[in-house]
C-alpha cells in the first residue's frame, strides 16, 4: 500500500493532488506562507551628531555603509564577514 503524504496545514490526505504537493490548497498555501514569514521588526535610532560622526567614521574605516555597520554590531557578528559577503 502506497504511503499518502498529508497536507502541511490542515493534515487533510494529499491522495489525487500532485506527486510534490505539500498543501492541499490555497487556503493552507497562504496559511503555510503566514507560519514561515520571519518577523521584521523596524527599528529607529537616534544618535547625537558627535556619536553619529564616531560611527560614521568607523563605518568607512570598515568600508561599509552606516547602516551595515549598525546591522553588525548590533548583532554581533563581525565586521569582516560582511565585507566579504
Amino acid at each position: 500500500m502506497p504511503v499518502v503524504k498529508h497536507c502541511l496545514s490542515c493534515n487533510k490526505p494529499l491522495a489525487g493532488y500532485r506527486s510534490h504537493a505539500v498543501t492541499c490548497g490555497s487556503t493552507c498555501r497562504g496559511r503555510q506562507w503566514r507560519a514561515n514569514k520571519e518577523v521584521v521588526v523596524p527599528v529607529k535610532l537616534a544618535f547625537s551628531v558627535k556619536h553619529f560622526e564616531a560611527i560614521r567614521t568607523a563605518a568607512d574605516k570598515h568600508g561599509v555603509t552606516v547602516a551595515s555597520y549598525i546591522i553588525s554590531r548590533s548583532i554581533g557578528s563581525d565586521i569582516a564577514t560582511i565585507i566579504s559577503v
